[in-house]
């Protein structure tokens, strides 16, 4: 992504459906998050791979790869740093139009349609199959999944247990606009920077609210209760904190605004490579029991909040590396930008529909549960995962979205009528 002063960035949301008032302004995409939601689609299908065949139990690369579920932490952040654009630009004193209608009309377009063909996939296969995979089929469940607030109950089917995800980044949508309205007296002050910094503190104060909510979360003795606060937006305040201090560092540069003197920050916004480099070792740190079990055993405070900040890390430098000058134009000039423009669309159905799928193979080809073969399996979810994601992207997701921004576009302003 690319983040020069003035960089052209509406589209990118018009594409991806998240709703940013000043969208009309700034025509353009930024192909490094497209690259970043790919890759973070990607590596939470990989964790899931490693922990049904097994393979994340042992080895090195068994380890990073069920670690990929800092994925999660990814898409947390780059939800954050989509949504909270207005909110930062209008703390910084700039103009930025915000309709809640829209707002609330995009994220659904964006969510629900894709999500309510998948659910039905899963429902249906829960049914053929029975057993482990229908286990949990019935009408409260089903209602649950309705509303997306499996989150809440905990209860799943085994082919979308993933979508826990879902709740929580829903509840995060409700939340933003109320808590950038709440926060909104304690960011103001008489110069740019000096507001820039205030909102800076205020997202370290968020972070180190939400690491204490999860740490707390291996302490409580109910694991209903422990996995419902570890998942909940406020256990991942602080993955939501990192993607709004991101907004906060790309917003005040494109207005030209220093929020520190001190050369590490531009060193970091020109430096993508170091930046991957820096998620890489803590992604290779997090693959060892200091972020906890790589089973379903629990994990102690300790390892929560290890888990948490070495996630968080991960997610802060790829976002700052998406975000890099001159990464956009970069792709943009390359050969794979087509590539890049259709991974970032099909991202959101590769991970809504990669655990069913690899639910249907392990019936369909007789696989061991925790004793099938990795990398064969990996291989084949990826590829069928893509071909799905495809098909939902063209026939769902696009014409609603599509539908969703003609029928909520801001009225262009006209003049006065002189008559």
């Amino acid at each position: 992504m690319e983040v020069l002063p003035r960089v052209k960035i509406g589209d990118y949301y018009r594409m991806v459906g998240d709703d940013i008032s000043t969208a009309t302004q700034r025509p353009g995409r930024i192909l490094g998050l497209d690259l970043l939601r790919a890759v973070a689609a990607w590596l939470v299908l990989l964790s899931h791979v490693a922990f049904w065949t097994g393979a994340g139990a042992h080895g090195t690369v068994g380890g990073l790869a069920v670690r990929g579920e800092l994925g999660v932490a990814v898409f947390f952040a780059l939800s954050a740093f989509l949504l909270s654009t207005p909110f930062v630009r209008r703390g910084l004193g700039d103009r930025a139009p915000w309709s809640a209608g829209r707002y609330l009309v995009r994220r659904a377009a964006r969510i629900l349609p894709a999500y309510l063909l998948a659910l039905a996939a899963v429902v249906a296969v829960a049914a053929a199959l029975g057993g482990a995979a229908g286990s949990v089929l019935d009408l409260p469940t089903v209602l649950v999944h309705l509303v997306v607030g499996q989150g809440f109950t905990g209860r799943t089917f085994q082919s979308f247990t993933q979508t826990w995800s879902l709740t929580t980044e829903i509840t995060f949508y409700v939340l933003l606009p109320v808590v950038a309205l709440l926060v909104a007296p304690l960011v103001r002050a008489d110069t740019p920077v000096a507001r820039a910094r205030r909102m800076l503190v205020l997202c370290a104060v968020v972070a180190v609210g939400g690491l204490c909510a999860q740490a707390a979360s291996a302490l409580v003795p109910d694991p209903q209760w422990a996995g419902v606060i570890a998942t909940s937006a406020a256990g991942h305040a602080a993955w939501f904190a990192i993607g709004t201090a991101a907004t906060v560092l790309v917003e005040a540069e494109r207005a030209g605004i220093e929020v520190t003197p001190r050369p590490a920050l531009a060193v970091l916004r020109t430096s993508p490579g170091t930046l991957v480099l820096l998620a890489i070792v803590a992604w290779v740190i997090a693959s060892t029991p200091i972020a906890g079990p790589r089973g379903v055993e629990a994990s102690t405070p300790a390892q929560a909040l290890a888990a948490e900040v070495l996630y968080g890390v991960v997610a802060a430098s790829l976002l700052l590396a998406g975000t890099s000058r001159g990464l956009t134009e970069s792709l943009t000039a390359s050969p794979v930008a087509g590539a890049l423009r259709w991974l970032g669309n099909i991202s959101y159905a590769v991970f809504l529909w990669h655990v069913l799928v690899l639910q249907v193979v392990f019936a369909a080809l007789d696989l061991r549960l925790f004793a099938a073969p990795f990398a064969p399996t990996l291989l084949l979810v990826t590829i069928v995962s893509v071909g799905l994601g495809h098909l939902s992207w063209m026939l769902v997701e696009r014409p609603v979205l599509d539908r969703a921004h003609r029928a909520t576009v801001a009225p262009t302003p006209q003049p006065a009528d002189r008559g």
